[in-house]
């Protein structure tokens, strides 16, 4: 689209807009993509019988009680059936909240612990919310409870599974009304009585419930060739659902075996586990013999499988992770996962387009398992289970980081066992979807080799993990995982490495506006760089420097950095040989430009700021670098603009604005329009310039509170 002068309400999708003016409203459509409406909690299994009454009960209760944020939780012995009853209330009341149903285990009664909160809070939030990730518990359930609250239209039911906490509850309720969070715990947490929380004692089935319970699973024919057994199964069972679906799972796989050998072996099981101080409730003692009975039916081979991922730091499983941990081909592995789901050892999370069937373990069984594990392990065995899963995590993200940040730093890898199938990304947006369905595991793998002190792999992870922070904005996870790593690498002794990992947390601690924990280490980034007499990495901290200066808008504290930075990369630059590097050097030249360009805007320098951004304009361009040439056009508006050269500051803000358009980074189009906004409203063009603040908050809105802030004022500012 070409015109000497645009007038009145023009809509721009793509392409390059060229104008000498721009008058009205100018509409770049660069939205983020909505989030699609979360249906997370697992379907209802065909097998679900009876709790008639119980549905009854909880539905009545709710519908009762809007438009209130309502509470309910079910409480109950392990294997009683509580996620299942939850999971089949929401199907119940699904059409009552039609923006959504969320789901998190908080993993309450794991032996490892459960899940962190301001993870599970990142974790609901990612589901409504598409912006950067705040750090803290108290932070982020403030933004959880904001984003709820804007969502009264269309409200949502969370399913909260193991809790064991009120305090865990209270941190993840929602915001505003008319929503629904439905908690399953061991215990009553009755103190969510002072919010208003309606408590359910799940019960086991009742005799006529576990026998039809047991035709489900096991076939209503098997059953009725032997009522007596299948009594005694049941009894023997406790009406526990997770006792009968092992038994049920036990026969259906071994079509050859009587009910009575069921009964049989499963009496003597409890014989033996009440002969030994357990410490196990009846109930537990139910539980307990129908997983020795469904364990000891396994194929070996299968058993096996079952307990290399017993002990294993992932949140879930699926084909590939299990193929590097058990050393299995990925098909292998996948036909041994589906047939531990089908013997209801193993349940079936959800189809993940990118992992395929991703698996979870009930708390009962992954206890068991470990067990089982601690006891038939040989030397060393649990520990290189991990390893290889460990392993298989930093050959991932290192394929990721390559494809996603080519520019990265490449640094040192050491595997222990190499994955025979490796992880292969055609694209950056295969790369891009790989590391977003696995984002729940990539901490847990951090941690586990810092308490295994695995100190190479702990950091490698952490460098290898820079796409990711850069991909999701995660601020508490990038801070986690750095702390970790920089101690790894400081007890390997790797200065390299502790460099770049400092360097690398400091972008993160100035993306969330924490600019004198950013400076600092930046600070110790130079200083180790002049004990090495590393000037790249001198030259990289100095831009660092200057860049968080500017971020905290003290221009003047910039200059002398960004000034030094820029010539030792040219002086570099220009002692480079190699192709690619020179072409490395060029780009790092022109970006410190560009930051320093921004200080001299600062200060009222737009000359200088013209020159430097016309430069690394032409630079990035020349380097087949089309982001941050677009960047440097923003800047050249306002250079422009500054300079008061206003038609030159129109071409470069709107081809700025065209080239974001475009381009898959919803942040850079509402940057480009906010800064074009201001060059506008500089030039007189108020309604122009409202249009284009307008548009930027529209984006700016669901990434990012403080960016939005900002543009709120400049708009409330407009005459």
């Amino acid at each position: 689209m070409t015109a000497n002068e645009i007038s009145g309400n023009t809509q721009v999708t793509g392409g390059v807009v060229q104008a000498g003016t721009v008058h009205g409203s100018i509409h770049f459509h660069q939205v983020p993509p909505a989030l699609p409406t979360p249906w997370q909690v697992r379907p209802v299994p065909a097998t679900f019988t009876d709790r008639v009454e119980d549905l009854a009960d909880l539905t009545g209760w709710i519908r009762s009680r809007t438009p209130y944020v309502r509470v309910v939780t079910v409480h109950g012995e392990p294997g009683v059936g509580k996620s299942t009853l939850a999971q089949r209330l929401l199907e119940e009341l699904q059409e009552d909240f039609p923006g959504g149903q969320l789901y998190v285990d908080l993993h309450g009664y794991d032996a490892a612990g459960p899940v962190r909160l301001d993870e599970a809070l990142g974790r609901l939030l990612r589901s409504l919310y598409g912006g950067a990730l705040p750090s803290g518990v108290e932070e982020r359930a403030a933004w959880w409870r904001s984003v709820t609250a804007d969502r009264a239209d269309r409200p949502v039911a969370v399913l909260v599974d193991n809790a064991s906490h009120p305090d865990q509850v209270r941190a993840l309720l929602p915001g505003g009304r008319a929503h629904l969070v439905v908690v399953t715990s061991r215990m009553q947490l009755t103190d969510l009585a002072r919010e208003g929380a309606r408590h359910h004692l799940l019960q086991p089935f009742s005799p006529a419930a576990a026998q039809a319970y047991l035709e489900a699973v096991a076939g209503p024919r098997r059953v009725a060739g032997d009522r007596r057994a299948a009594h005694a199964i049941t009894s023997l069972a406790a009406g526990l659902p997770l006792s009968l679906a092992l038994a049920g799972a036990a026969l259906a796989s071994h079509p050859g075996r009587s009910l009575a050998e069921m009964a049989t072996a499963l009496s003597g099981n409890q014989q033996r586990l009440l002969a030994v101080p357990h410490r196990l409730t009846p109930l537990g003692v139910a539980v307990t013999s129908s997983l020795e009975q469904a364990y000891w039916s396994l194929p070996r081979p299968r058993a096996r499988v079952l307990r290399c991922l017993a002990h294993l730091f992932t949140s879930d499983i699926d084909a590939a992770v299990t193929g590097a941990v058990c050393d299995l081909a990925p098909e292998q592995a996948a036909q041994e996962l589906a047939a531990l789901a089908e013997d209801n050892l193993l349940v079936e999370a959800r189809h993940d387009p990118v992992r395929g069937v991703v698996y979870g373990l009930h708390d009962e069984v992954r206890a068991y398992a470990r067990q089982r594990a601690t006891t038939e392990a040989t030397d060393g065995e649990i520990e290189e289970h991990q390893r290889r899963g460990l392993d298989y995590y930093l050959a991932a993200l290192t394929a990721a980081e390559y494809k996603l940040t080519p520019t990265h730093r490449r640094l040192a890898r050491t595997y222990r066992f190499p994955p025979d199938h490796l992880v292969a990304f055609p694209d950056p947006d295969a790369a891009a979807a790989w590391l977003q369905a696995h984002r729940d595991n990539l901490m847990p793998a951090v941690r586990a080799a810092a308490e295994a002190q695995l100190h190479d792999t702990c950091w490698q992870l952490v460098h290898a993990m820079w796409a990711y922070f850069r991909l999701v904005h995660d601020h508490g996870a990038w801070f986690e995982a750095h702390e970790l790593g920089l101690a790894a690498a400081r007890a390997c002794g790797d200065r390299i490495a502790e460099r770049e990992i400092l360097n690398t947390w400091g972008v993160g601690l100035r993306a969330d506006a924490k600019y004198e924990a950013a400076h600092q280490r930046f600070e110790q980034v130079l200083q180790l760089s002049l004990t090495d007499g590393d000037r790249r990495a001198e030259a990289q901290a100095l831009h660092e420097v200057g860049a968080t200066y500017v971020a905290a808008d003290r221009h003047d504290a910039a200059v002398p950095a960004l000034r030094d930075s820029l010539a030792l990369r040219r002086s570099l630059a220009a002692e480079a040989t190699e192709p690619e590097k020179r072409r490395t050097y060029a780009r790092s030249v022109a970006l410190t430009e560009v930051m320093l360009a921004q200080a001299d805007i600062g200060l009222g320098d737009a000359a200088n700021a013209v020159a430097l951004l016309t430069t690394a304009h032409a630079t990035l361009v020349e380097v087949e670098d089309p982001f941050d040439a677009g960047r440097a056009l923003a800047w050249l508006g306002r250079a422009h603009a500054k300079a008061g050269d206003f038609p030159a500051a129109q071409r470069a803000g709107q081809q700025a604005a065209t080239v974001f358009a475009s381009a898959r980074s919803p942040r850079w189009a509402a940057h480009s329009l906010e800064l074009w906004g201001q060059t506008q409203q500089d030039a007189g063009h108020l309604e122009a310039a409202r249009g284009l603040f307008t548009q930027a908050l529209e984006i700016y809105a669901p990434l990012s509170p403080r960016d939005a802030e900002r543009v709120r004022r400049l708009l409330h500012e407009l005459p």
